[in-house]
């Protein structure tokens, strides 16, 4: 009776989602602590885009109006040459409420509730748009718990889950024209995610690595992003300052996918071929914890005269609680 009525709970839980998880991000956020224990999170993250590949030498990380609002911004609508102006961009940030509940000792449950503000600027045509995402449910079983008293700990976790088409993909203009695809809140389509974390540490020092992969549904407008892959490396040192543990990082992610297609034909200029690299650090005191990283664009692969990958900046917030959990 007792596992019964954790499963009733979570199923419940599960009725009540609606919004979205990032399509090439992952669900990863931070190094996750070794005692299993449910948790809710706070996650914002911020993806720019700016800097013409063979036009601008130099992308910018905070073009005006990319992050914090513009109270005066230009927009000519009938300007139809590219300019390739270095204030052009396209900026994503995601605003997520996570919660973790583990049904059995091995067994959590995932659910990630978003709200997206997606804002592109080219030739003076500013568009912006705010709304709930899709919802996603990631399931995921520990195949590897570690043994706290060890002096090498593993831990391994594989998630299978699914995202929903709750969030809005035919929002509009004040002309009632439809926004493009990349400016939607959602994709309008049911996508399969797989998720692998393996975590290694031995003394002070760890490795972190995390591989997704999400096979994407088509939409009612015949709309479907390409499979999507995103493996991170994440490299480690433990600092114990009295009641404060923290986790300096330097971050690996590469992120692959063909992009978006259209009634089965590849639009060009969509497809996402990046490896970021940069700095991280995780803070936790008691049941607190603190996730930040800053990645900044080694190498990508875009076609000339396409945006580049400026980069991404992510912080997280997290409360754990109960749970399967033992003392470390």
């Amino acid at each position: 009776m007792k596992h019964i009525n954790k499963l009733g709970i979570v199923f419940l839980m599960l009725l009540t989602v609606s919004s979205f998880s990032c399509d090439i991000c992952g669900s990863y956020m931070g190094i996750t602590p070794y005692n299993s224990k449910n948790s809710i999170s706070f996650l914002h993250r911020y993806r720019i885009f700016n800097g013409y590949k063979n036009y601008q030498t130099q992308s910018q990380f905070f073009p005006i109006a990319a992050y914090k609002i513009a109270h005066e911004l230009p927009i000519d609508s009938n300007n139809k040459i590219n300019n390739y102006s270095s204030k052009d961009f396209e900026s994503y940030k995601i605003f997520e409420l996570r919660l973790k509940y583990f049904i059995f000792k091995r067994v959590e449950a995932n659910i990630f509730l978003p709200v997206l503000n997606n804002k592109s600027k080219n030739n003076d045509v500013f568009v912006s748009n705010t709304g709930l995402g899709d919802a996603s449910i990631l399931m995921g079983y520990h195949i590897i718990k570690p043994n706290v008293d060890a002096k090498t700990k593993h831990k391994l976790v594989f998630g299978l889950g699914i995202k929903l088409p709750t969030g809005n993909h035919f929002a509009h203009d004040s002309q009632s024209n439809r926004l493009p695809f990349e400016m939607q809140a959602g994709t309008g389509s049911y996508d399969m995610l797989l998720n692998l974390n393996y975590l290694v540490m031995r003394k002070k020092v760890g490795v972190n690595f995390n591989c997704s992969f999400k096979k994407n549904g088509m939409n009612n407008y015949r709309e479907q992003l390409a499979t999507s892959t995103t493996n991170f490396v994440s490299f480690f040192y433990k600092i114990s300052i009295k009641k404060i543990v923290l986790y300096p990082s330097v971050q690996c992610n590469y992120e692959y996918s063909k992009g978006l297609f259209v009634s089965n034909k590849s639009v060009m200029g969509t497809g996402v071929n990046c490896f970021l690299l940069g700095p991280g650090l995780d803070l936790y005191y008691k049941n607190f914890s603190l996730n930040t990283a800053w990645q900044f664009t080694t190498y990508e692969n875009v076609d000339a005269g396409l945006l580049n990958s400026a980069g991404r900046l992510s912080f997280g917030l997290t409360y754990s609680f109960n749970g399967f959990s033992k003392k470390k």
